[in-house]
């Protein structure tokens, strides 16, 4: 029989044991999901061939699995408190499982995406809930462990998925990404029936309807156009229409989004995302460390294989293949840095994060067109080592402020959305540097490169200027 949480809804730490065992459960269903979100690229190709479909129509299959996990974000929190955690992760685990099976057996382009809206709505959803599970379990005093454990999926899928992903389809078919995870997904559903914590439920709980048409579409909307802007063509034509579009979604995005602001700003209770939080600023501090972080990941993950490409001219495979480095060290310090962060706070290991950070990522403004691959896979594996140190930390220093408990659902939606925009908004200005340095028409040459290199390096004194303001030690804030 499952444990229960305490009449509050978020209950006491528990034991050592029954949280490993709650993390290994988590993990199993983080890690699919996690995954599921990177193989796709790879096999854009094949399922195009498969179908005899337009590269354009198949790339819906990855775009509509993006928008998909967005507008799961805002509505998770609501979810969570009507239904309860529990509740939530094993109808989760079941609607990607069956969005699994759906996938293998598309019959077509229309039918795949729909099924992928599926998958991409309930994956969103894991990822959130499992935030939400460990750090109810874990209690403030080891929510760094606990974002360690979530952290290590998501840092190693952009790195394994496209691998395994590559080698399937060489030995099978693309339809064996999707079954392929079905044995793991029926272990995952059936450990969390026997270990995942029940928690009490807020009957209350009211949906914030306006919000939510408001926020959904809007948090859909600036992803999806800051996506499609950084989707550059080097050397290609630049459409006039297709850019002022992408643009547009962008701002659509921007505009609904300070409306539902302003509507949770003037409502107060029971919207959908609680903006009060803000009022904290401890977790204001961290929100906007984590929207650098995920400017700075994100908009280097699109940079650097680019620059191999464009610049030293490799093929897009081989350019993938070399972010590994990067990949791995922020495996690495997932695995350490939470207990760190338990132990002496967060501001003291977001120092070392960003100064590893720096180190890493000044070697590709510096390198040419015949840079040293062991000096730049160095850098790339303390710049990940940095980056893991940086958000762990940060992600963990929201749970450990003077918020209340009940308040964590909210905490999660606002952290993701932070991340999230700002990963899209890294990668859509990237892309913008290097149209702006670059002669129309022409590919991307050294000095654009260098130049966007050195001032997303700038935007480190962001955070340095910063995380004085966190605090000093692990705690409630002082």
């Amino acid at each position: 029989m499952a444990p229960e949480l305490t009449s509050t809804g978020v209950g006491t730490a528990q034991r050592e044991p029954g949280l490993s065992a709650l993390g290994c459960v988590v993990i199993l269903g983080t890690i699919v999901a996690a995954i599921d979100g990177t193989v796709m690229v790879v096999a854009i190709d094949a399922m195009g061939k498969d179908f005899s479909a337009s590269a354009r129509a198949i790339q819906w299959v990855t775009g509509a699995y993006l928008l998909a996990t967005c507008a799961a974000i805002p509505v998770s929190g609501y979810l969570v408190d009507r239904f309860g955690a529990r509740t939530v992760w094993l109808l989760s685990l079941v609607s990607f499982l069956a969005s699994v099976v759906l996938c293998g057996i598309a019959w077509s382009p229309a039918s795949l995406i729909l099924f992928r809206v599926i998958q991409g709505f309930s994956g969103g959803l894991i990822g959130m809930v499992a935030t939400v599970v460990l750090t109810r379990a874990a209690g403030p005093e080891r929510a760094g462990r606990a974002f360690g454990a979530v952290a290590v999926p998501s840092m190693l899928a952009p790195v394994l998925g496209p691998v395994a992903a590559g080698a399937v389809i060489d030995m099978a078919s693309w339809r064996w990404l999707f079954f392929g995870q079905l044995p793991l997904l029926v272990i995952a559903l059936v450990a969390a029936l026997a270990v995942l914590p029940r928690d009490t439920v807020d009957r209350a709980a009211r949906l914030d309807v306006k919000g939510l048409l408001l926020v959904t579409p809007g948090l859909a909307a600036l992803v999806y156009g800051l996506a499609e802007i950084a989707a550059v063509d080097p050397g290609g034509s630049t459409e006039t229409f297709g850019v002022v579009t992408d643009a547009g979604f962008a701002v659509v995005g921007i505009l609904l989004t300070a409306a539902f602001a302003r509507h949770a700003l003037r409502r107060r209770a029971d919207t959908l995302i609680d903006l009060t939080l803000f009022a904290n600023r401890g977790f204001s501090v961290a929100i906007v460390l984590l929207f650098v972080v995920g400017f700075l990941l994100y908009g280097l993950l699109f940079l650097i294989p680019l620059y191999y490409q464009q610049v030293v001219g490799l093929r897009a495979t081989a350019a993938g293949t070399l972010l590994a480095p990067q990949g791995a060290g922020m495996g690495i310090a997932a695995i350490f840095v939470g207990s760190l962060t338990d132990r002496f706070g967060a501001r003291p290991i977001v120092w070392c994060g960003l100064v590893l950070t720096t180190v890493g990522t000044v070697p590709f403004a510096l390198s040419g067109a015949e840079p040293d691959d062991l000096l730049l896979g160095t850098a790339l594996a303390l710049r990940g080592m940095g980056l893991a140190s940086i958000s762990i930390p940060l992600s963990a220093s929201l749970y450990k402020s003077d918020l209340p408990q009940e308040a964590i659902p909210h905490i999660t939606t606002v952290s993701a959305v932070a991340q999230r925009v700002g990963g899209a908004m890294g990668g859509a200005m990237a892309a913008v540097s290097l149209q702006l340095m670059s002669e129309p028409g022409r590919e991307f040459d050294g000095p654009a490169f260098t130049t966007t290199f050195w001032w997303m390096t700038g935007l480190l004194l962001v955070p340095l200027a910063l995380v004085p303001l966190l605090p000093r030690r692990a705690g409630p804030e002082a």
